[in-house]
C-alpha cells in the first residue's frame, strides 16, 4: 500500500519521491520519528520510547576507584590537623592567647588558596588531558602532604597548607572525570558513591590525627628519634601516602576521558547554548549562575554543620552543649559518617527516582533547618544528666536529627549532577567544575568561621536558658535561607523549561485514531511530524 501525502507541505516530500520503497519500511520510519504511534488493530497509543531512556548503563566502579580514593585523601588532608593544630602551634613558641588566631589562619589557608587556584585547572585539563594533570597533582599532593610533618615554624605551616590548597585541581578534575565516565542514566549513582568519599575522609581524619600525633612512647618506641623530633610527621605520612595510592591506582585503572567529552560535544552540542563560549560566556549563562550560587551556599551550610556538630557535642552543658566525652563523641561522629555512606548509596537513588528533580532538591534543602531545630531540643533533654549517661530518648532524637541532616547532604550529590546539566555545552565541563569548586571553597572557609564565632558569642550569655544562649541556632537557620531562595529560582527555571519542552512535543506530534469505518483490510494512521506534514497509510 503506497504512502501518500494528505495535505500540501512547503518542504520536499522524500517519502513519495521513491515509490520503490516498501510500505513497511516507510511505516517504520514514521514510527521511529514519532514519540508514539497508534496500534492499527487496537487504536490505542503504543509508546516508542528510545532504548537509551529505558536502559541504565552500569556504573564503572573500577574506573571510579582512583577518584574515590583521591576524594577520600582530600578529606583526610583537610581535617587531619584539627585534633593537634593548636598544640602544634603552641609548641612552635606562640603565646597561648594567640594560638587560636594562628591555627585558624593555618586551617583556612588551604581553603583560601583553593578558591583562588581552582579556576585555572579547567583550561589546563582541557589542553593536556584530565588523566596526566590529575596524576601529576596527586604526586605533588603526596610530597606536600608529607612535607607538612616537618614544619618547625608557624609560617612554614601556613605556607605548606596554602601549597596543598594550590593543588585544588585534584578535586576539580576528579569531579569532571566522574561526570565524563558516567552518562545521564547512571550519573546519580556515580556521584552517590563519589560525593560521600569526602565525608569518609573528613570523618576518619580527626580519629587518625589524634591517634597518630606525637606517637613516640605511645605507639612507637622512644628510640625512633625521627618521630620524636617531628611529632606530627606520622599523620602527615598517612595523608601523603593516601594521595600516592590514588595516583598509582589512577595510572593503572583510570582512562583518559577528554576525548569522549570532545566527541560528545561534536554530536550533541546545542547551538544556542554553545554560543556562550569562553569563561565569560559561561559566567553569563543564567542557569549556571543559579547553580553556582546555590552550590556555594549549600557548601557553606554543610561545612557549618561539620564545624558546629563536634563543637556542640564537646562543649559542656552549662555552655549550651552536650558535654560528651571524646570517646562518645567519636562514636557519634563515626555512626553519623556510616549513616551518610549508607543513605547516599542506597537511599538517595531511591528517593531521587521516586520524586521529581524539583521536589527532591527542595526536600533535601528543607531538611537542614528541620535538623537544626533539634539542637536546643537535645540540649534541653540532656541538661539534667551528666556526662555520657543520657537517656534512650536523647539518643533516639539524636538519630532522627542525623537522618534529617544526611537527607540534607543529598543536595550536594544532586547539585553535582545539576552542574553538568546547567552548562552551555560539554566543552565547558572542566571550567564549570573548576569555578564551582572555587565557590565551594569560599563557602567551606566562611561558613564554619561564621557559625563558630556565633557559638562562642552565645556562650557569653549568663543564663543557659536565655534566648542569647541559643542565638547560634537562629543564625544557622538564617544561613540556610539563601540556599532555599536560590534553589527555588533555579527549580522554577527547570520547571518552566520542562513545561516548554512538553508543550513543544505536543505541538510537534499529533496522534489521531485510525478510521474504523474503512473497509476490512485497510487502515489509516495519521501522523503529524515536526515538519508539519501529515501522511496517510491506505
Amino acid at each position: 500500500m503506497p504512502l501518500i501525502q494528505r495535505q500540501n507541505s512547503p518542504l520536499p516530500r522524500p517519502l513519495t519521491a521513491e515509490p520503490s520503497c516498501s510500505s513497511t519500511t516507510q511505516i517504520e520510519n514514521i514510527r521511529t520519528s514519532s514519540p508514539a504511534y497508534l496500534s492499527p488493530s487496537s487504536g490505542t497509543p503504543t509508546p516508542t520510547t528510545p532504548t537509551h531512556s529505558k536502559h541504565r548503563s552500569p556504573v564503572p566502579y573500577i574506573k571510579l576507584l582512583p577518584l574515590l580514593v583521591q576524594r577520600c585523601a582530600e578529606g583526610l588532608t583537610y581535617a587531619i590537623v584539627f585534633p593537634y593544630i593548636n598544640q602544634m602551634i603552641l609548641d612552635m613558641g606562640v603565646e597561648e592567647r594567640s594560638v587560636g588566631v594562628w591555627s585558624a589562619i593555618a586551617e583556612s589557608a588551604m581553603m583560601g588558596t583553593e578558591a583562588i587556584s581552582a579556576p585555572f585547572y579547567g583550561p589546563l585539563a582541557d589542553i593536556y588531558g584530565r588523566r596526566p594533570v590529575l596524576i601529576a597533582l596527586m604526586s605533588m599532593w603526596g610530597v606536600f602532604g608529607v612535607a607538612f610533618g616537618f614544619c618547625k615554624t608557624v609560617w612554614s605551616t601556613i605556607i605548606l597548607r596554602g601549597a596543598l590548597g594550590l593543588l585544588a585541581g585534584c578535586g576539580v578534575i576528579s569531579r569532571t572525570m566522574v561526570g565524563e565516565l558516567c552518562d545521564k542514566s547512571n550519573r546519580i549513582q556515580g556521584f552517590a558513591v563519589f560525593s560521600p568519599a569526602l565525608t569518609v575522609g573528613m570523618t576518619l581524619a580527626p580519629v587518625l590525627g589524634g591517634f597518630l600525633a606525637n606517637p613516640t612512647g605511645r605507639i612507637l618506641p622512644t628510640s625512633w628519634r625521627l618521630f620524636a623530633d617531628y611529632p606530627y610527621l606520622l599523620p602527615s605520612l598517612v595523608t601523603g601516602l593516601s594521595a600516592v595510592i590514588a595516583g598509582v591506582l589512577a595510572i593503572i585503572l583510570l582512562p583518559e576521558t577528554l576525548q569522549r567529552s570532545k566527541s560528545n560535544t561534536a554530536s550533541h552540542r546545542d547551538p544556542e547554548k554553545s554560543s556562550n563560549s569562553g569563561l565569560k560566556g559561561l559566567l553569563k549563562y543564567e542557569p549556571f549562575q543559579n547553580v553556582l550560587l546555590l552550590y556555594g551556599m549549600n557548601n557553606a551550610v554543610m561545612f557549618c554543620w561539620e564545624a558546629i556538630y563536634p563543637l556542640f557535642g564537646f562543649t559542656s552543658k552549662n555552655l549550651g552543649g552536650l558535654g560528651l566525652s571524646t570517646q562518645a563523641l567519636g562514636l557519634v561522629l563515626g555512626f553519623s559518617a556510616g549513616l551518610s555512606i549508607f543513605m547516599t548509596i542506597f537511599v538517595f537513588p531511591l528517593l531521587h527516582g521516586s520524586l521529581s528533580e524539583s521536589t527532591c532538591l527542595r526536600l533535601c534543602l528543607i531538611s537542614y533547618p528541620a535538623a537544626i531545630v533539634f539542637f536546643p531540643i537535645l540540649w534541653a533533654m540532656s541538661y539534667p544528666y551528666s556526662g555520657d549517661d543520657l537517656p534512650v530518648s536523647v539518643w533516639i532524637v539524636m538519630s532522627v536529627q542525623m537522618v534529617l541532616r544526611r537527607i540534607g547532604d543529598f543536595a550536594t550529590t544532586q547539585l553535582d549532577t545539576l552542574v553538568l546539566d546547567s552548562i552551555p555545552g560539554p566543552e565547558h565541563l572542566a571550567s564549570a567544575n573548576a569555578i564551582t569548586f572555587s565557590v565551594a571553597a569560599v563557602g567551606r572557609a566562611s561558613g564554619p568561621f561564621i557559625i563558630s564565632w556565633f557559638f562562642s558569642l552565645s556562650t557569653t550569655f549568663a543564663s543557659p536558658f536565655s534566648a542569647g544562649r541559643h542565638l547560634v541556632w537562629i543564625i544557622f537557620i538564617l544561613i540556610c535561607i539563601p540556599s532555599l531562595y536560590f534553589a527555588n529560582r533555579l527549580l522554577n527555571d527547570i520547571d518552566n523549561e520542562v513545561k516548554i519542552e512538553r508543550e513543544g512535543e505536543e505541538e510537534r506530534y499529533e496522534l489521531l485514531n485510525h478510521n474504523r469505518g474503512q473497509e476490512r483490510g485497510s487502515s489509516s494512521i495519521e501522523v503529524q511530524g515536526e515538519d508539519a506534514m501529515r501522511y496517510r497509510v491506505v
